[in-house]
């Protein structure tokens, strides 16, 4: 697939690494000509220092060839026309970045009437899904799957669970409600369990199941004591354009906002904005403000500034005083880990975000046209993908019982969603016409629904 990526930012940068890996054609169009030089010598990939708005860039990038056109960019304007240009000049399917609010509430028109495929607000992506953490205060992080009717949690085991040193097959006898264990995180290792596979403390377990059973699953997770919290207000620290977004959903239920920003005219943009939330026009990595402020009396603090490093401090900060949920915003890959090795799972990255999204598109341009790709996510430091199948033909896998079905060992189907009835399978279930699928997928190339299969006997069924 030959792939143009216009800005060389954090997300053009992780869209250049994602699309080589995968040995796609990848051409980059960015101004700052040592950040292309950089870029390149980065990756396996082509790049031309330049304005993506301009003609005869695109003329020189082969826009006319491209199957996938992605402006990401800080300006609006110029991902708008970028993208209007290329698709005028024959790109199959064009992406836009869009931070602008006055933009995003006309986004439909202007994909109708400009022809941009599809247009992306990283900032309110990142909000919607800080607000499905909040409302799960024990999970690390929350993915949401056919409708919002399943969700997939990652828990840590900890010290009081009684899941700990229990091999999966005897869990079965704990989680006697449906349920289903997809993938564990040890000491950086992804592992798809199979029966003998023994919990223990510290590892991150990936567990699918409906919304009903998921208090049962905290239960189980030693998460006792905020097995009934509900998240009533949360301290804000930041007020850029994603915590404008999340203040936004937290009014629609009615949480209680503070928001602690040190910048004069971000303070009051948000307070003009929202004049019904508290704004502390301060320095929100400062302890002795924190604690004027009343951190600890908040059932939520989330870090927004724009220093990876405050963030992570300020949430470990949080979490030490007992705040039930706690999360914080990473921009950089490199400290994701370090994160996690002190003791800190619920994090945000919205380029991650942005990258996920735009993977979906990809997926679904890559694959055959009998399934349909509903979502994409990449979890667990992006060595795990779940993909959402809609089954709209019969093909090798559907109409057998999945134990029949030879799948490949790191590859498991986490839950199956037939009209109303979800179904978390077991060996005797069986995918049908109709059904949306979600797969669990460590290391393997999908891109049509029979690739599950082991090779050796795809041309067997």
């Amino acid at each position: 697939m030959k792939v143009i990526i216009v800005g060389g930012g954090k997300v053009g940068n992780l869209l250049c690494e994602e699309f080589s890996n995968n040995n796609d054609e990848v051409t980059l169009i960015e101004l700052n000509e040592k950040l292309v030089k950089k870029t390149i010598e980065q990756y396996d990939i082509q790049g031309i220092a330049g304005n993506g708005a301009n003609y005869n860039i695109l003329e020189e990038a082969e826009a006319e060839n491209c199957d996938m056109f992605i402006a990401v960019t800080t300006s609006d304007e110029i991902n708008i026309i970028s993208c209007i240009t290329a698709k005028q000049m024959g790109a199959k399917y064009t992406i836009a970045r869009i931070r602008n609010p006055e933009y995003t509430q006309t986004k439909e028109f202007l994909k109708n009437s400009l022809g941009i495929d599809l247009m992306l607000n990283p900032e309110f992506e990142t909000a919607k899904q800080i607000h499905y953490m909040l409302q799960y205060p024990s999970a690390n992080k929350v993915e949401t799957f056919a409708n919002n009717r399943v969700k997939m949690i990652e828990v840590t085991v900890k010290e009081n669970s009684i899941l700990k040193n229990i091999s999966l097959i005897d869990s079965k006898n704990i989680i006697d409600f449906p349920a289903l264990v997809c993938l564990v995180e040890r000491n950086s290792e992804v592992i798809v369990p199979k029966g003998e596979y023994i919990f223990k403390v510290g590892d991150k377990v990936h567990i699918t199941a409906n919304t009903c059973n998921l208090k049962k699953l905290y239960k189980l997770l030693g998460e006792k004591e905020n097995i009934n919290k509900k998240i009533n207000s949360v301290l804000i620290i930041g007020a850029g354009k994603l915590a404008h977004y999340l203040v936004g959903l937290l009014n629609e239920n009615n949480t209680y906002v503070k928001v602690i920003e040190i910048n004069e005219e971000k303070a009051n943009n948000i307070s003009v904005s929202y004049p019904n939330i508290d704004v502390i026009l301060a320095d929100g990595s400062d302890r002795d403000i924190l604690i004027e402020e009343g951190i600890q009396t908040f059932d939520s603090c989330v870090s927004l500034t724009g220093v990876d490093e405050e963030n992570i401090i300020i949430s470990l900060y949080a979490k030490k005083l007992d705040i039930a949920k706690s999360i914080a915003k990473i921009n950089r890959n490199s400290l994701t880990q370090i994160a996690e090795d002190i003791g800190l799972y619920s994090y945000i990255t919205p380029k991650r975000i942005v990258g996920n999204i735009i993977a979906k598109h990809s997926k679904s341009m890559q694959c055959s046209t009998d399934p349909h790709i509903e979502n994409i996510y990449k979890i667990a430091n992006n060595q795990v993908e779940l993909i959402e199948f809609k089954i709209e033909n019969e093909s090798n896998v559907t109409n057998k019982k999945l134990k029949n079905l030879k799948i490949n060992k790191n590859i498991l189907v986490a839950f199956i969603s037939r009209d109303d009835q979800l179904i978390f399978p077991s060996g005797d279930d069986e995918i049908k016409v109709g059904d949306n699928i979600v797969i669990v997928n460590h290391n393997q190339n999908i891109t049509q629904l029979d690739d599950i299969l082991e090779k050796s006997n795809y041309y067997e069924l």
